[in-house]
């Protein structure tokens, strides 16, 4: 649509068939929420004008985009997401990156959200500093120890939200310039939750070391929650192939 504006327009068909184990909670987790066919149409804008696109130093990157599942199919719901990202050299080498992220899920009157659209936050990708799929709305469940019978007392799970928030910044510096090694410190804040309350933000710190390798970027980083609660690990590590935000 111009030099650094794109529109895309994209059609999904597929089919899921969840079953549960015996330590899955059925109430929490109804298997005919999420199986059966999804038809969906998605329409997206993105202006890029980032000076790379594996490991850029200048720039602006933003996106937005709609679904529409229901055209057909079993499930129904309408998803967005909008993201911006902006990246400086500063001053010598070091690259201050930020990348702010929102998504919000929503299912006509009546009809439940599949719990597989809702947002959980942690990993690579999001809270580097918590689990994968640890930070978010959580559930109270009695099921189910590993041979299925019922817990002791209640517990709470992640089970996701409706909408999601978090924001990501890191500066990035050359380590071994000719082997393309490099080092970030981080900082990351986010909830997700049905609505965004800003006192329940997450936040965690960390650094970290990514090789811009002949078959990709790897990425190895480490996080620390900053308000670890009892059931959370004091640190994360996280490996991952692709680039960073």
């Amino acid at each position: 649509m111009g030099e650094y504006l794109y529109a895309y327009l994209t059609y999904k068909l597929y089919n899921t068939e969840v079953f549960l184990n015996t330590t899955t909670d059925p109430a929490i987790y109804p298997p005919n929420q999420v199986s059966g066919f999804v038809s969906s149409a998605a329409g997206s804008l993105v202006f890029d004008k980032r000076n790379d696109r594996w490991s850029p130093s200048d720039g602006i990157f933003a996106s937005a985009s709609v679904e529409q599942a229901g055209l057909g199919g079993d499930l129904k719901f309408t998803k967005g997401l909008a993201n911006a990202r902006y990246y400086k050299q500063i001053f010598w080498k070091l690259v201050f990156r930020n990348n702010l992220t929102y998504g919000v899920v929503a299912s006509p009157p009546g009809v439940p959200t599949p719990f597989t659209q809702l947002f959980l936050l942690g990993g690579s990708q999001s809270l580097r500093g918590y689990t994968y799929g640890r930070v978010g709305k959580k559930a109270l469940t009695t099921c189910c120890t590993t041979t299925g019978a019922l817990l002791s007392q209640p517990a709470l799970i992640p089970y996701g939200g409706t909408q999601q928030l978090y924001y990501q910044a890191e500066i990035e510096y050359p380590l071994v310039t000719e082997a393309g090694i490099k080092g970030v410190f981080f900082y990351d804040i986010g909830t997700a939750d049905d609505a965004i309350i800003l006192s329940a933000l997450r936040q965690d710190l960390g650094f970290g070391f990514r090789w811009f390798s002949p078959i990709g970027p790897l990425r190895f980083e480490w996080g620390f929650p900053i308000d670890r609660r009892d059931d959370e690990l004091y640190q994360n590590f996280e490996f991952s192939i692709g680039s960073p935000f």
